[in-house]
C-alpha cells in the first residue's frame, strides 16, 4: 500500500517538475523572440550614456544654478518651477499670460531652460522671472537623428535631468512646486495655501484619471505634472532614487514616483482631482472645474501643443505679445464645454473575471494591492 502510494507520488512529482521546467523554458525562449527586450536594453544603454554627460554634480555645483537656487531660497513662498526649450517657448509665453491676471502668482514663477535660444526669448520678454540655463542641446545634437526611439529618449532624458534638478533643490532645503507650462489655471491656486493643508507630508502629488469608476483601480497613481516638494534629506534621497530607477528600468518618472510613494517613510500625499487634474478631466463628468488642469493629451495627428490650446480656446496671448484678459475670464466656461469629442460616454468599470480575480487575490495577500508595481510596466509598450 505504502509502496504504491510512494510510486504514484513520485510520478506526480516528476510530472509537476516537467511541467515547471516547460514553463521556464517557454518563458526563457520568449525573451529571445520579444524584440522589445532588446529595444529596452538599447534604450537604457543610450539613456545612461546621455545622462552621464550631465551628472548631478555638474548641476548642483554650477555657479549659475547656485545663484538661481539662492533666489528661490529667498522667496517668501515656494516657487512654481517650470522647464522648457525652444519646442514649447510659445506655450510658456501663453502660460505666463494665463498667470498674468491671477494676483501674487506670476511672482512665484521660476524657469529652467534647456537651450540658449529659448532662454534668451524668455529673459528678453520677462526679465523679472528667475531663469537659468541647463543646456541639453549639445548632448541631443550628438545623438544620431535616425536613432531608434529618439523622441522618447529626448523626453526621458528631460525627466532624468528634472529629477537631478529636484534633488539639488531638495538638498539645499528649498521648498518648491514642479509644474508644467501647458497647465491651465482656472482659479487662484496661490490663495489656497495647499502646502499648509498637509503639514506632515514631504511631497504632494497630482493623480491620473477622473471621477469615473473606471479609475478606481488606479487610486494614487501619480500624474507628475504638478507636485510639491518639501526640501529636506528625505526628498533629496527620493529624487536620487528616482533618477537611478529611470536609468535602470524603462519607466517614466510618474510611475516610479507612484512606486516609491508606497514606502511610507517618504510621506507622500495625493491632491484631490477637483483641485488638480489632467486631460482626463475632459473625458469624464464636468460638474466641477478643477483649479489646475494639465493638457497632457488631446493632440490630433500633426498638431502641436499650441494647436490643442487654440482648439480649446485656451490662448491668452495676442499676436502682438500682449495678454488677453477676456480669454482668462472666459476660461472656466471654455474648460467646462471644451473638447466635447473627448467625453467618454460609458464611464463604467469594465473588467473580466480574470482581472477581478487577480485583483482580489492581490488584495487578499497584500501583494501590490494598489497596482504600483504594475504601473511600472504599462509604458513598456512605447518601445
Amino acid at each position: 500500500m505504502s509502496y504504491a502510494y510512494s510510486k504514484h507520488s513520485g510520478q506526480f512529482l516528476v510530472l509537476l517538475c516537467t511541467f515547471a521546467a516547460a514553463i521556464l523554458i517557454w518563458r526563457f525562449t520568449s525573451i529571445f523572440t520579444d524584440y522589445r527586450v532588446f529595444r529596452q536594453k538599447d534604450f537604457l544603454l543610450t539613456l545612461n550614456d546621455l545622462s552621464a554627460q550631465i551628472p548631478f554634480e555638474n548641476i548642483h555645483e554650477d555657479d549659475e544654478f547656485d545663484e538661481f537656487a539662492n533666489v528661490l531660497k529667498a522667496m517668501r513662498k515656494a516657487p512654481y518651477l517650470i522647464l522648457y526649450d525652444s519646442s514649447n517657448i510659445d506655450v510658456v509665453l501663453n502660460h505666463i499670460c494665463n498667470l498674468q491676471f491671477i494676483p501674487n502668482t506670476l511672482q512665484r514663477l521660476v524657469a529652467v531652460a534647456f537651450d540658449e535660444k529659448s532662454e534668451t526669448v524668455l529673459r528678453k520678454s520677462y526679465p523679472e522671472i528667475p531663469n537659468v540655463l541647463i543646456n541639453l542641446k549639445p548632448i541631443l545634437d550628438s545623438m544620431d537623428p535616425k536613432k531608434q526611439n529618439r523622441g522618447y529618449l529626448v523626453y526621458t532624458l528631460a525627466l532624468v535631468v528634472h529629477a537631478k534638478i529636484c534633488a539639488s533643490l531638495a538638498a539645499r532645503g528649498i521648498d518648491f512646486w514642479s509644474m508644467h507650462q501647458d497647465t491651465l489655471w482656472t482659479q487662484n491656486f496661490d490663495m489656497m495655501n495647499v502646502e499648509d493643508r498637509y503639514p506632515d507630508a514631504n511631497m504632494l502629488f497630482d493623480t491620473i484619471g477622473n471621477e469615473n469608476p473606471l479609475y478606481h483601480r488606479m487610486r494614487d497613481w501619480v500624474c507628475g505634472a504638478t507636485f510639491f516638494v518639501r526640501g529636506n534629506p528625505t526628498t533629496f534621497q527620493f529624487f536620487r532614487q528616482l533618477e537611478s530607477y529611470m536609468l535602470s528600468y524603462q519607466s517614466p518618472d510618474s510611475s516610479i514616483m507612484t512606486y516609491l510613494c508606497g514606502h511610507h517613510h517618504y510621506k507622500c500625499e495625493f491632491l484631490p482631482q477637483w483641485m488638480v487634474s489632467s486631460f482626463n478631466y475632459f473625458e469624464g463628468p464636468r460638474e466641477n472645474v478643477p483649479v489646475l488642469i494639465q493638457l497632457d493629451g488631446g493632440k490630433k495627428p500633426g498638431e502641436s501643443k499650441m494647436d490643442v490650446l487654440k482648439r480649446g480656446h485656451f490662448v491668452f496671448r495676442h499676436e502682438n505679445g500682449t495678454c488677453n484678459e477676456r480669454s482668462f475670464h472666459k476660461l472656466r466656461d471654455y474648460v467646462k464645454y471644451g473638447f466635447p469629442d473627448a467625453i467618454q460616454k460609458d464611464g463604467s468599470l469594465k473588467e473580466n473575471w480574470y482581472s477581478k480575480t487577480i485583483y482580489f487575490f492581490k488584495n487578499l495577500f497584500n501583494i501590490d494591492p494598489w497596482n504600483r508595481k504594475f504601473y511600472l510596466t504599462i509604458h513598456q509598450s512605447l518601445l
